[in-house]
């Protein structure tokens, strides 16, 4: 096969599915491990100042969180990121992808730890230094824990607004709705039967039932103004709650999460090593105007196999997952 030909006819390099990483699989507080990322613009009524959505979602309990910001800018960021972890905590790891925004976030975050970080307070914030995680360039599925979220929220807001304008508090309200609605969305198997208890949702981790329900039964002053017996047999109480959700999402939440990341093989494996020529994919050019470049370097997974490659361009080097490299080496089958 010539080289024009093998350019044409070569095929995307393919990849079995990783398997999920430790952090979505581990109990963790809410928001403890979070991925990040941008949505929008969106223009209000009687203005033409753009909006943008700011989402923040637990890896592990699925719970979200948005933010309304007029910019993103790494300034708008930072106050928006205050605010989150003022209303949930502070996030040992975030996920994110390769914005300028995040990047430059990062380092002021880093910068901001180290000033913070003195002997009289560094007991206090030992163990809450953050630490950011990107995932390859061109790699979109890679955050599928936040891709998904902005599906729902754009067919959320294709049904509920249309095509008419809401003024900037009327967006605001409408998602922190869509937040309770999805936050209060089954993440278990929904029982046919009155008996069976009722779905695991996000919001039992966050304030132990779900935001869209009933309110429960009114509780009297003798169980509110007890004793200390009473107090300290509620607290109990409610750490027995908290520890038969946890047991609920390990048996059947961490379950699904099995079954549905089991896929059969590929015929065809990604067989990239160093020094290989390969084609980048670029969605703005036809196949004939892709860049070419040479493999540096191979970066595996945690199970061992090739995820995504340093390439070296004639404008420098490029990242990029194995689904988006058409190897134009010559293997033996072919």
């Amino acid at each position: 096969m010539c080289s024009l030909c093998k350019r044409y006819k070569v095929r995307p390099g393919t990849q079995e599915t990783a398997p999920l990483p430790p952090d979505h699989v581990l109990m963790s507080p809410p928001f403890s491990v979070t991925g990040l990322d941008y949505a929008g613009p969106f223009f209000t009524k009687g203005s033409n100042d753009k909006h943008y959505l700011l989402l923040f979602t637990c890896a592990t309990t699925r719970a979200l969180h948005l933010e309304l910001v007029p910019s993103m800018n790494t300034e708008q960021f930072m106050l928006a990121f205050r605010r989150f972890i003022s209303r949930r905590g502070l996030c040992s790891t975030i996920y994110s992808d390769n914005a300028k925004t995040f990047k430059c976030a990062d380092v002021e975050l880093r910068k901001l730890w180290k000033s913070i970080r003195h002997p009289t307070v560094q007991n206090l914030i030992s163990s809450h230094g953050i630490k950011w995680k990107y995932i390859v360039e061109k790699g979109a599925w890679w955050g599928g824990c936040w891709e998904r979220h902005f599906r729902t929220i754009k067919t959320s807001l294709r049904k509920i607004v249309g095509r008419s304008s809401l003024s900037l508090s009327e967006l605001e309200t409408l998602f922190i709705e869509i937040e309770a609605m999805i936050n209060s969305r089954p993440i278990t198997y929904i029982y046919d039967d009155p008996s069976e208890p009722s779905p695991l949702t996000p919001a039992h981790f966050l304030i132990g039932k779900r935001l869209l329900s009933l309110p429960v039964t009114r509780v009297s002053r003798e169980e509110l103004i007890g004793s200390r017996n009473s107090l300290i047999k509620r607290h109990k109480h409610q750490q027995n709650l908290l520890n038969h959700f946890w047991y609920r999402w390990r048996k059947h939440y961490l379950l699904s999460l099995r079954s549905m990341n089991i896929c059969p093989p590929t015929n065809v494996p990604g067989k990239f090593k160093v020094n290989d020529v390969v084609l980048v994919h670029d969605d703005r050019h036809l196949r004939n105007m892709w860049t070419m470049g040479k493999i540096i370097e191979t970066h595996p997974g945690r199970d061992g196999k090739i995820r995504s490659c340093l390439i070296k361009t004639a404008n420098g080097n490029l990242r990029r997952p194995v689904q988006l490299l058409y190897n134009l080496e010559i293997n033996n089958s072919e």
